[in-house]
């Protein structure tokens, strides 16, 4: 099963992409995306195009407030404004992490790791860190907590990718497949962190886990970390819809799951 990692505050004091060369900079819109190669890239801009459709309507409903998916997730209407301006800030790569630089004005850079010395700095203590390192086994992509970075993981190009609003299956009583099943004896979703309708399983597709490490980068430059020491990722379903209404704008799998409902 493929995973992402967001890593904590303060587990950079430099970050270094000296062996970058101008070729190796696309753009999709404000999004930098570095040393993927033609094809990774053009498939990248691809995602970001479906990434974009699929936040329309998740802008929208979280304008209005009143959506089952915005109130199981977001609940406060307080969080309306909050949610469509992150998710608006999203569609147009505004800058998250300014001043700009070479690479973007601040919007999040997707950064691809093939090997050592491609994407590394030093941790808050001094010691060396290396992007490459933590990419092993099935980590797919993981953001660096309060810079522009996001590492994509060589495992990340397995992924099956996925469209952002597939049809509704024949049978009027299943749901879409991204569609999260209540349990109502129980007054929950079923399924668990394991199961395809929750977090979890939507982060095994392409088009999801770009999206939630990029709504890291905008979790932390509207919100921080809250009172957490580190990035919430409360992947299970129940787990995401018991959060407070503060908590629930910290947690990005609760972001994804409310944009892949809509």
């Amino acid at each position: 099963m493929l995973v992402k990692r967001s890593l904590g505050l303060g587990v950079f004091t430099q970050l270094s992409t000296a062996t970058l060369l101008p070729r190796q900079v696309a753009y999709a819109g404000n999004y930098a995306i570095c040393n993927c190669g033609p094809d990774n890239t053009a498939l990248l801009h691809t995602l970001l195009d479906e990434i974009y459709a699929a936040l329309l309507p998740a802008i929208q409903d979280a304008e209005s407030t009143h959506g089952p998916a915005f109130q199981a997730f977001f609940k406060d209407a307080e969080n309306g404004a909050k949610v469509s301006n992150l998710l608006a800030n999203i569609t147009e790569g505004a800058p998250a992490f300014p001043p700009a630089d070479k690479l973007s004005n601040g919007a999040p850079v997707l950064f691809c790791v093939s090997q050592k010395g491609q994407l590394s700095g030093k941790t808050a203590t001094g010691e060396p860190f290396d992007a490459f390192d933590r990419c092993g086994g099935p980590v797919a992509a993981l953001s660096f907590t309060g810079t522009k970075y996001i590492a994509v993981c060589p495992v990340f190009w397995t992924a099956p990718e996925i469209v952002t609003s597939p049809p509704a299956p024949p049978a009027s009583n299943q749901p879409a497949s991204n569609c999260l099943r209540l349990s109502r004896n129980k007054g929950q979703f079923q399924g668990t962190t394991t199961d395809r309708h929750g977090a979890i399983g939507l982060v095994q597709y392409k088009v999801w886990i770009v999206l939630e490490e990029i709504v890291h980068s905008y979790i932390y430059a509207a919100f921080g970390l809250g009172s957490h020491p580190n990035p919430l990722d409360i992947y299970d379903s129940n787990a995401a819809f018991a959060l407070s209404a503060q908590d629930s704008l910290l947690n990005a799998p609760s972001y994804v799951l409310y944009v892949a409902s809509k």
